[in-house]
């Protein structure tokens, strides 16, 4: 099932701006350096980049230095996860998510 979210902020800057829009889908498995939609219980709907995992909790980090960091967000159970990014609609169009982000 696929879904379309609005991107509201900058912490995925570069990769993904505010008022872009993402297509996600529901992950088979997870990937370090993947971009997922994540309903976290603090900090409601975020759009992280999974950096690490460990045993069923996932740590995730924005790609903008100055978005929230990783200590924050805490360590996120995998049922969290809504989708995988896998398409962005920004003002150029619509673009293919890379999977890796080169700083």
């Amino acid at each position: 099932m696929l879904r379309l979210v609005k991107v509201t902020g900058n912490s995925m800057s570069p990769t993904l701006e505010d008022g872009d829009y993402v297509i996600t889908k529901k992950p088979r498995r997870l990937a370090s350096g993947l971009i997922y939609v994540i309903d976290h219980s603090e900090l409601g709907r975020i759009i992280k980049r999974l950096g690490d995992t460990k045993h069923d909790r996932c740590f995730f980090i924005g790609d903008n230095p100055g978005s929230t960091p990783s200590t924050i967000i805490g360590a996120v159970e995998r049922s969290r996860i809504i989708g995988q990014v896998i398409w962005v609609i920004g003002k150029s169009g619509l673009r293919r998510v890379s999977t890796a982000y080169n700083k």
